[in-house]
């Protein structure tokens, strides 16, 4: 239901019940916080957001993330009342605060240094020594501890407690002497612990994995998506000098909330080493770097391509798609598989499963095996003790039969060895050097999901969209263009120009997103209401 408030003399409309910082953020007001956080709901204990209730028997201040929107309330954000308080609570939580802002993980993305700079400047008044806590504290394998710096704020308490599910950190001592700490003799090793770095406004948590590595402000942030399991978690790809330096989760009410698992946050390091710089190909039992279009003429005969639909020879040819492929790059394949003679098409389940819960965490780690079953591309495990079909459900293949593999990049393991092994020819469309890229006969550069622009449904159906957080790596054609290169060779026909025209083209012709615009998907994506089950976002309520 929707009610009049006033905030500085002006009217809005709000809706009744919700948290009055909420919507006093969401008109403009910008309430300063600390113990607050919409994914862990008001504590009150920090005293930041105050501001001035005005009411018939006068004004009063009082704390704006634990009141509700009620009929007629009428809020001061402004005053030199409100002004004043906060400049106080400001002063209060850098009393024994060190000078340590230079070489802090936080420094750049500091609420305290932000807020001291919009409600407090002035010196300190200060005459007793500072009360010194510990420093760069081991409290488990992914976290480091400093204590001084810590506005006890009680956020990751409460969120460890509260949402993960595991109470691995509080805080002991009283008043002055009050210090955030593990249990004795414990560690902190929820997988979803790194949340709690997100969560501290201070850089008193820091992760192991990102401390002392680079300043904040030099990072990029680029919106995209976890490949990291079926959940597809919205994230934020932090990137400098074409190197992906972290991962956060990024807020998606539909898919994850505010948070990520440890697992897929620390899942990039395969970008940074190991890449495919160069087009390969082999002649004579020798293997030689070549130009794209020298491998891509290569490609072409292996699959018996000429130079148009009268020039195509009859070449069996299995192909497969990882499925860590793009929904873009799948379509591609599956339009390619169509216009060859003897072409069949599979989607590969290959990266070993993780381990599952009733938050965010799923088991199977290919973030778009829903897209390939909405393609109706037939699905292949060769996950190491699955017990599924991988080989056999392809079936006997002959010595002629050309193997077109696509985004293998991680996630290799035996099963999927010994397939390879049994073609004489082998054109591998990948980013990163495995124990399959040393046989392929063609080598193609692909890219990871830090550089492409694609479209994956996870496992409720939910589509999102990837972007190139390195988008100047190095010269590099997206293997979907490639593939409908490929495509065009054959069919005579010219190419997609870009992904636009893809992306329409895939809504026309595959029932499964012909009521959805692809081109439209925005930053919390789209879901699939019809053709999936939905399922509902994790909760601790």
């Amino acid at each position: 239901m929707s009610v009049t408030i006033t905030v500085n003399g002006k009217e809005y409309q709000a809706e009744a019940g919700r948290w009055l910082i909420d919507v006093l953020n969401e008109i403009g007001m910008d309430i300063p916080y600390f113990c607050y956080h919409p994914g862990l709901g008001p504590d009150g204990n920090c005293r930041m957001c105050q501001v001035e209730y005005v009411s018939e028997r006068g004004s009063r201040l009082a704390i704006s993330c634990n009141a509700q929107v009620t009929e007629g309330l009428n809020v001061v954000t402004d005053s030199q009342v409100v002004k004043a308080a906060r400049a106080g609570v400001e002063e209060f939580l850098l009393l024994n605060h060190p000078l340590d802002c230079p070489i802090c993980d936080k420094s750049g993305e500091c609420t305290l240094q932000d807020y001291y700079m919009a409600h407090d400047m002035k010196t300190s008044r200060q005459d007793f020594p500072r009360f010194k806590k510990k420093k760069a504290i081991d409290i488990g394998p992914t976290m480091v501890l400093d204590q001084e710096r810590c506005v006890l704020c009680d956020r990751c308490v409460r969120f460890l407690r509260d949402w993960a599910g595991s109470e691995e950190l509080y805080i002991a001592g009283r008043g002055h002497d009050a210090f955030l700490t593990p249990f004795p003799g414990k560690e902190v090793t929820s997988p979803y612990s790194l949340n709690t770095v997100d969560l501290c406004p201070v850089g008193a948590l820091t992760s192991k994995d990102f401390r002392f590595s680079i300043p904040t402000w030099f990072l990029k942030r680029t919106p995209s998506v976890c490949t990291s399991c079926s959940r597809g978690c919205a994230i934020a790809v932090d990137a400098k000098d074409q190197t992906v330096h972290r991962l956060r989760p990024r807020h998606n009410p539909d898919v994850n909330g505010y948070w990520m698992c440890d697992a897929g946050r620390l899942n990039y390091k395969f970008v940074n080493t190991g890449r495919i710089r160069c087009a390969v190909v082999e002649r004579g039992g020798e293997r030689y770097e070549c130009s794209l279009e020298n491998a891509v003429n290569e490609l072409r005969a292996l699959l018996g391509i000429g130079g148009g639909p009268q020039g195509q020879e009859r070449v069996p040819v299995v192909m497969l798609a990882s499925a860590t492929c793009t929904l873009e790059e799948m379509y591609a394949i599956k339009r390619l598989t169509a216009v060859l003679p003897e072409a069949s098409l599979y989607a590969a389940r290959h990266v070993p499963d993780g381990e599952q819960d009733n938050l965010l965490r799923r088991s199977d780690r290919h973030p778009n095996r829903k897209g390939a079953e909405l393609l109706d591309i037939p699905l292949v495990d060769f996950r190491e003790g699955s017990g599924e079909k991988g080989a056999e459900a392809i079936g006997q293949v002959s010595g002629e039969t050309v193997l077109l593999a696509v985004g293998f990049d991680y996630g290799i393991g035996g099963k999927l060895e010994e397939f390879f092994g049994n073609f004489n020819k082998v054109a591998l469309v990948a980013s990163c050097e495995s124990s399959l890229t040393a046989g392929a006969s063609v080598l193609v550069p692909g890219l990871t999901f830090a550089e492409k622009d694609g479209l994956v449904v996870n496992f409720q159906g939910h589509i999102q969209k990837l972007a190139p957080a390195l988008d100047n790596l190095w010269d590099r054609t997206p293997p979907w263009q490639i593939i409908m290169g490929l495509v065009a060779s054959v069919t005579g026909e010219n190419g997609f120009d870009d992904l636009t025209d893809l992306r329409a083209a895939l809504g026309e012709q595959e029932a499964a997103f012909s009521a959805v615009d692809l081109n439209a998907v925005g930053p919390f994506g789209v879901r699939l209401q019809e053709q999936v089950v939905q399922a509902p976002l994790p909760s601790r309520d």
